[in-house]
């Protein structure tokens, strides 16, 4: 099987556990869009996403367009924690799209390492997200299902 073809496989059985797991307190979010910036690096990124993302009590799994202008797919599981109206969060799990997952050397897409802490306004269905991934500095919008 090949590394593109495990992430869809990885990706699928990410979310179908999601959409069956037997909690009645469920809670299923949707993230759109993505807009980011670098903060130690100089050079001419991708700072819009097209992010569209799935996110089931604490597994989260989607696509987006990474930095270099290249479609990645990701999955993982997170932690949450709640303080009135915001929620601090992390994901961590693996991520395919980058050349290498340091830079963009290399000639194929590879399994990288993803970790992705977040804090959302949670008082609305409609919730601005900051989050940081790698060195970026990532707003996205996440809405309550």
């Amino acid at each position: 099987m090949t590394t593109n073809n495990l992430c869809w496989a990885l990706s699928a059985v990410v979310l179908i556990l999601a959409f069956y797991a037997s909690n009645a307190r469920a809670e299923t979010a949707v993230l759109l869009g993505g807009w980011s910036d670098h903060l130690v690096t100089d050079g001419d990124y991708n700072e819009s996403h097209e992010a569209t993302i799935i996110e089931h009590n604490s597994w989260m799994a989607g696509r987006f367009t990474n930095s270099y202008d290249r479609n990645t797919w990701f999955a993982g599981k997170g932690w949450s924690k709640q303080w009135g109206n915001w929620r601090g969060s992390v994901h961590a799990g693996v991520m395919h799209g980058y050349r290498s997952c340091y830079g963009d050397d290399g000639d194929n897409a590879t399994v990288c390492p993803m970790v992705y802490p977040a804090l959302t306004y949670t008082k609305y269905r409609v919730q601005p997200q900051v989050g940081l991934l790698g060195e970026a500095v990532v707003a996205i919008v996440r809405i309550r299902l």
